[in-house]
Protein backbone atom coordinates (compact mmCIF):
# COMPACT_ATOMS: atom_id res chain seq x y z
CA UNK A 1 0.00 0.00 0.00
CA UNK A 2 1.32 3.51 -0.82
CA UNK A 3 0.79 6.45 1.03
CA UNK A 4 -1.97 7.57 -0.73
CA UNK A 5 -3.75 4.44 -0.35
CA UNK A 6 -3.39 4.52 3.51
CA UNK A 7 -4.15 8.12 3.68
CA UNK A 8 -7.51 7.72 2.11
CA UNK A 9 -8.43 4.94 4.05
CA UNK A 10 -7.49 6.61 7.39
CA UNK A 11 -10.02 9.41 6.41
CA UNK A 12 -12.68 6.75 5.40
CA UNK A 13 -12.66 4.80 8.77
CA UNK A 14 -12.56 8.28 10.75
CA UNK A 15 -15.31 9.82 8.81
CA UNK A 16 -17.65 9.70 11.79
CA UNK A 17 -14.87 10.82 13.89
CA UNK A 18 -12.45 8.34 15.80
CA UNK A 19 -13.23 6.50 18.51
CA UNK A 20 -13.08 9.18 21.67
CA UNK A 21 -15.76 11.53 19.19
CA UNK A 22 -17.84 8.18 18.79
CA UNK A 23 -17.62 7.36 22.39
CA UNK A 24 -18.15 11.27 23.67
CA UNK A 25 -21.06 10.68 21.10
CA UNK A 26 -22.94 7.73 22.44
CA UNK A 27 -22.70 9.41 26.32
CA UNK A 28 -24.26 12.27 25.36
CA UNK A 29 -27.17 10.41 23.43
CA UNK A 30 -27.60 8.06 26.76
CA UNK A 31 -27.57 11.11 28.97
CA UNK A 32 -29.67 13.09 26.53
CA UNK A 33 -32.46 10.36 26.51
CA UNK A 34 -32.24 9.95 30.16
CA UNK A 35 -33.25 14.04 30.61
CA UNK A 36 -35.99 13.41 28.20
CA UNK A 37 -37.35 10.26 29.67
CA UNK A 38 -37.47 12.20 33.25
CA UNK A 39 -39.02 15.13 31.89
CA UNK A 40 -41.75 12.86 30.33
CA UNK A 41 -41.98 10.79 33.93
CA UNK A 42 -42.40 14.02 35.45
CA UNK A 43 -44.98 15.43 33.51
CA UNK A 44 -47.04 12.17 33.55
CA UNK A 45 -47.05 12.47 37.12
CA UNK A 46 -47.89 16.87 37.32
CA UNK A 47 -50.85 15.10 34.42
CA UNK A 48 -51.71 11.96 37.13
CA UNK A 49 -52.27 14.64 40.01
CA UNK A 50 -54.40 16.64 37.95
CA UNK A 51 -56.29 13.99 36.82
CA UNK A 52 -55.78 15.18 33.51
CA UNK A 53 -54.46 12.16 30.56
CA UNK A 54 -50.84 11.20 30.06
CA UNK A 55 -51.43 9.10 27.03
CA UNK A 56 -49.07 11.72 24.60
CA UNK A 57 -46.41 11.86 27.19
CA UNK A 58 -46.41 8.26 27.55
CA UNK A 59 -46.34 8.22 23.73
CA UNK A 60 -43.38 9.91 23.75
CA UNK A 61 -41.31 7.67 26.50
CA UNK A 62 -42.23 4.71 24.72
CA UNK A 63 -41.33 6.02 21.02
CA UNK A 64 -37.96 6.83 23.03
CA UNK A 65 -37.48 3.29 24.05
CA UNK A 66 -38.62 1.93 21.40
CA UNK A 67 -36.03 3.75 18.89
CA UNK A 68 -33.42 2.50 21.22
CA UNK A 69 -33.98 -1.36 21.36
CA UNK A 70 -34.38 -1.16 17.17
CA UNK A 71 -31.31 0.18 16.96
CA UNK A 72 -29.66 -2.66 19.30
CA UNK A 73 -32.05 -5.24 17.87
CA UNK A 74 -30.76 -3.93 14.68
CA UNK A 75 -26.67 -4.02 15.63
CA UNK A 76 -26.86 -6.84 18.00
CA UNK A 77 -29.63 -9.10 16.58
CA UNK A 78 -30.13 -10.24 20.31
CA UNK A 79 -33.77 -11.86 20.57
CA UNK A 80 -34.40 -9.58 23.78
CA UNK A 81 -33.86 -6.69 22.34
CA UNK A 82 -36.56 -7.44 19.58
CA UNK A 83 -38.76 -8.33 22.24
CA UNK A 84 -37.96 -5.48 24.27
CA UNK A 85 -38.56 -3.33 21.19
CA UNK A 86 -41.71 -5.24 20.47
CA UNK A 87 -43.58 -4.32 23.83
CA UNK A 88 -42.24 -0.42 23.61
CA UNK A 89 -44.02 -0.61 20.10
CA UNK A 90 -47.46 -2.32 21.64
CA UNK A 91 -47.48 0.52 24.47
CA UNK A 92 -46.34 3.71 22.28
CA UNK A 93 -49.14 2.32 19.96
CA UNK A 94 -51.62 1.86 23.01
CA UNK A 95 -51.14 5.53 23.86
CA UNK A 96 -51.49 6.77 20.65
CA UNK A 97 -54.26 5.10 19.91
CA UNK A 98 -55.76 6.51 23.52
CA UNK A 99 -54.68 10.33 22.70
CA UNK A 100 -56.05 10.52 19.84
CA UNK A 101 -59.52 9.17 21.36
CA UNK A 102 -59.84 5.54 20.86
CA UNK A 103 -60.51 4.13 17.42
Amino acid sequence: MNKEEILKRSQTENMLGDERDQQIRTESDSFSLIFTLAVTLLLVAVNSIKGLPSDGFLAIFWASILGRYCLFFYRHRKAYHGILALAAAVLCIANIVEYLGGI
